[in-house]
């Protein structure tokens, strides 16, 4: 009976052992993110896209900061943000990008925290015919806010309503478009970030086809941006 009695004294140690152990680990695991993006270089960036359908990004940089920007093989367009030991001020950058076969892809990679933004954006501005466009969009932007969340701003033509949903089922906040009457042409609208750091917006066309008599929906552009720390 003495025999059992330790036995069980001693399986329970290590089950408690054990849970304190994984709980040290995931407060370590999540203190680690918190002081990574705590030293970021990049706590903020706004993608444009002009009425032309050509896009940039906007970003700025605090002292001693080295910026490298290259093509990778897979057509990703990488801006590395390093640190530098020149004594340089705060500085500005604009990058401007073109859009391969309707993808546009861009990977901010922060080398003092390791931490990468990927930025996929699907428009077909350029590959259709200018009648086959929903000529609804004029330009918009999408600002990373220093609290993590996100801010969408767009404008649209005349006689165009926005109607803002979210699409549960793909975890992805659309903005509707379609020909009617409305006062409104900008929009603003602060977006927060999934637990999962990846965040999915659509621009939802709903365009009249006069041939067909229906209702023809092109979702387009598209954006979708991950946070990922390595």
């Amino acid at each position: 009976m003495k025999k059992l009695v330790l036995f069980f004294l001693f399986f329970s140690t290590l089950i408690l052992t054990s849970c304190s152990s994984n709980e040290s680990e995931i407060v370590s695991n999540t203190s680690l993110n918190i002081n990574k993006d705590k030293y970021s270089k990049l706590q903020s960036y706004t993608i444009n896209r002009n009425p032309d359908g050509s896009y940039f990004i906007n970003f700025e940089t605090p002292k001693n900061t080295k910026i490298n920007t290259y093509k990778s093989s897979d057509n990703t367009n990488e801006i590395v943000i390093s640190q530098s030991h020149h004594l340089e001020s705060n500085k500005k950058h604009k990058t401007q990008f073109s859009i391969d076969d309707e993808l546009l892809k861009i990977n901010i990679l922060e080398a003092t925290n390791k931490k990468n933004s990927y930025i996929t954006i699907e428009d077909d501005f350029y590959s259709k015919n200018k009648s086959d466009k929903p000529e609804f969009l004029d330009d918009y932007s999408l600002t990373r806010n220093t609290d993590g969340s996100f801010t969408l701003n767009f404008e649209v033509k005349d006689n165009v309503i926005a109607d803002f949903i979210y699409n549960e089922k793909n975890n992805t906040h659309e903005v509707h478009l379609k020909s009617g009457k409305s006062k409104n042409k900008h929009f603003s609208r602060n977006i927060s970030i999934s637990d999962k750091k990846i965040l999915k917006i659509d621009f939802v066309n709903h365009k009249y086809n006069n041939k067909s008599k229906r209702i023809n929906v092109n979702k387009k552009p598209r954006q979708i941006i991950e946070e990922v720390f390595i």
